[in-house]
């Protein structure tokens, strides 16, 4: 048996692993990303939501920047 085997059947697609291919922490990574994926798809973001997080990001480390990297040797 290969390593994986994809059947398409109609409105699913079907994945067959061969557990001694793939180690189980990758699986479950694996998984969950496809989840998370899906998720996201649903969601209908469009590409704004990017620019606003990259916003949002800036804005925390001009705030908490400092005080978060206190310590920290440049």
């Amino acid at each position: 048996m290969e390593d994986l085997v994809i059947e398409n059947k109609g409105n699913q697609m079907i994945l067959k692993l061969n557990k001694k291919g793939f180690d189980d922490d990758y699986l479950i990574s694996l998984v969950n990303r496809l989840q998370i994926e899906n998720l996201a798809q649903k969601s209908r973001f469009t590409s704004d939501i990017l620019s606003i997080a990259e916003q949002i990001n800036q804005d925390w480390w001009s705030t908490n920047g400092e005080k978060f990297l206190k310590g920290v040797k440049k």
